[in-house]
């Protein structure tokens, strides 16, 4: 996976121009930083931590720290945030967080301190001198502030002079000592670029200037402290099948190059894909207070012109460490990187990879979708109320702005599921093996119990979906709505805490309780028995496994029937002499990805079977004593399996 490391000596761009808690210096004397005689910088075994548990509740806060923030989130949790300090000097990346549930059972501490720092360098210069010294390289103009810090990795303080202007915001690092300029840097980078979407809408993008050209790469605003770190960027494949490619660049940063059907160096997919994983990863972060996608600053990667030299492609995915997006096929599917909900969906499959990791088959897997199509249509209400998305309106919708089936905008419809032939009702849920034993399709069922919980209402089957499609089960129900932003709450605290094999009874019971605390328990419990899931459903458990294998195996012996997913089975049979053939009388694998092997004691394989055979099938002979028959399956879809009944001799 890709990650974020937040360590000490990293590169802190942003860093400085965030004041430390009331550390705006006047003028101040020497004094007020302590004695260099006394110097010495952090310990090697100091820095940034969390703690949960047991530790967390006995954590103390330093003394050697003030508080600067106090925040209550939507679910009640108490966010305290404090500041080092080594006299009136802030110190860099030393932020502690404290959080608190409502009920002050459980507590988080995250953050970094370092015990004893002091100062190495005596201060020599003040408040208009450090002043002086930046306005030498880009002069006096604009909002000045200025703060005294010190850094944990040499334990110098220096001066943080902040001056911000229409176009720049030029941050310079004095040296308290000295007056030497140890780092100047523009906080803006240039990084405001004008691009034009895939819907043709004008947007501005974060971007960075490397030499003489501006590059799709973005700096994170949401980490602590606004330590900077890459956490976009957006690259091209340039139409082959593969996930990397150069990040995307422009001369004069206004990226509005169109080129007929999206092809290779279009700019459009590319300003989308940039901008919308921005979008969503701002919501994340202001709706739930979450850094990127695995809550530690995870960088954001984007690849766009995906696999168009081979056919045209109409998908887009995440693959546990970046999202890919196909340019579409220039009528039904555009670039998939101009829906936000698409993006937003499959970003939040990574949410899901770093909580609930639900496993993608079944109903667990068809959670997984559903909880992306929540997310991505809860990111288009955030957008529109933040303004980020003026060129779509939001809906319940999947794709719409994107793709069309028949005429009809999108794929999925949340409010009315049966739009596009995907079940509203547990009872009608999809049982088979295909698309993973129905992910995408059976994720109708918990989309629409998300809808109706935020909108109130009965099922769409009871008063009439656009489909036509009715049923009876159910309509006596109608739902109380507790609103968008109670309901996204509930379902991502619910959703990111379940098991790996929940099914849809578990969601109705972890959403049901946490919505409980918010006075909102009737409306879930309503939602969910709307969709046909109801009180004293059956929990969630792992499948069993694929197959057995057996190192003395007896006739008959084979597979379960059907075998499961990821199978890797051997079966080892005696003949008591070498010469010998192995009889089938049941041989059903899928074809091209499940396989059935026949090989002698020695591991040679003598025959590979995939498909469906008619039975009676006779392998070849087998020259050794033992046998050994070999059952491997992919990922998803899986055959009746196989059954050995005889043997003869050869």
């Amino acid at each position: 996976m890709i990650r974020r490391t937040l360590a000490v000596a990293a590169a802190m761009a942003v860093v400085g121009a965030v004041p430390g808690a009331g550390a705006t210096v006047n003028a101040m004397a020497p004094s007020s930083v302590p004695s260099a005689s006394k110097a010495r910088p952090a310990s090697a075994a100091a820095g940034p931590f969390v703690l949960r548990g047991a530790k967390a509740m006995a954590y103390r806060v330093p003394d050697d720290v003030v508080r600067v923030s106090r925040v209550t989130h939507p679910d009640g949790t108490v966010a305290t945030r404090f500041q080092q300090m080594v006299g009136r000097a802030s110190v860099l990346n030393g932020q502690i967080t404290v959080f608190r549930s409502a009920d002050k059972s459980r507590r988080v501490v995250i953050g970094a301190h370092y015990p004893g720092l002091r100062a190495v360098n005596t201060l020599g210069l003040s408040k208009t001198d450090a002043l002086a010294a930046a306005a030498q390289r880009h002069g006096e103009r604009g909002q000045i502030s200025t703060h005294l810090r010190i850094d944990p990795r040499n334990g110098r303080t220096f001066y943080s002079v902040d001056q911000i202007r229409p176009a720049h915001r030029w941050i310079t690092w004095v040296d308290a000592t000295t007056g030497r300029v140890k780092r100047s840097y523009n906080a803006l980078t240039e990084d405001t670029g004008v691009g034009v979407g895939v819907k043709n809408d004008r947007k501005r993008i974060e971007t960075v200037r490397r030499g003489d050209a501006w590059r799709l790469r973005t700096t994170d605003r949401n980490g602590p402290e606004n330590i900077g770190d890459t956490i976009q960027l957006t690259r091209s494949a340039r139409g082959y099948v593969r996930l990397g490619g150069k990040i995307m660049f422009d001369t004069d940063n206004v990226w509005n190059r169109k080129v007929p059907r999206y092809r290779d160096s279009d700019q459009r997919p590319g300003v989308d894909a940039h901008y919308y994983a921005n979008v969503v990863d701002d919501f994340y972060t202001d709706t739930f207070g979450r850094n990127s996608l695995d809550n530690e600053g995870m960088p954001l990667v984007s690849v766009v012109h995906f696999a168009t030299r081979v056919a045209p492609y109409c998908n887009a995915f995440w693959n546990g460490e970046q999202m890919t997006y196909g340019d579409g096929n220039g009528t039904t599917c555009k670039p998939l990187s101009g829906g936000l909900d698409v993006v937003g969906h499959e970003l939040t499959h990574g949410v899901t990879e770093f909580t609930s990791n639900l496993i993608y088959e079944d109903e667990s897997g068809a959670l997984n979708e559903s909880f992306s199509d929540i997310m991505a249509n809860t990111i288009e209400f955030y957008a529109e109320r933040e303004g980020r998305d003026p060129a779509a309106e939001p809906d319940w919708r999947i794709g719409e702005d994107v793709i069309s089936i028949y005429d009809t905008p999108g794929f999925r419809n949340m409010a009315d599921p049966q739009e596009f032939g995907d079940p509203d009702h547990y009872s009608e849920r999809y049982l088979g093996e295909e698309d993973n034993g129905g992910v995408h399709s059976n994720s109708g069922i918990s989309n629409l119990a998300y809808y109706l919980a935020v909108n109130g209402g009965k099922n769409p089957g009871c008063s009439g979906s656009a489909s036509g499609h009715t049923h009876t089960r159910g309509c006596t129900i109608t739902v109380d709505p507790m609103g968008l932003k109670a309901a996204a709450q509930t379902w991502y605290m619910g959703y990111t805490g379940l098991t790996e094999y929940a099914n849809m009874c578990d969601a109705r019971r972890a959403t049901a309780a946490l919505a409980g605390y918010q006075g909102h328990g009737s409306t879930v419990r309503q939602a969910w028995a709307a969709v046909g899931v109801l009180s004293g459903c059956e929990p969630g458990v792992p499948p069993p496994p694929p197959c057995f294998s057996d190192g003395d195996a007896e006739l008959p012996f084979g597979s379960p029937h059907p075998y499961g997913n990821n199978a890797n089975c051997v079966w080892r049979f005696d003949n008591g002499s070498p010469g010998f053939q192995f009889r089938f009388s049941l041989l059903d694998v899928e074809e091209d990805y499940d396989y059935v092997y026949v090989q002698n004691a020695n591991g040679r394989v003598l025959n590979t079977y995939t498909g469906t055979y008619d039975a009676p099938v006779w392998s070849k002979c087998v020259q050794t004593r033992e046998g050994i028959v070999r059952l491997t399956s992919d990922g998803s879809v899986t055959g009746k399996g196989f059954t050995v009944d005889a043997v003869r001799n050869c």
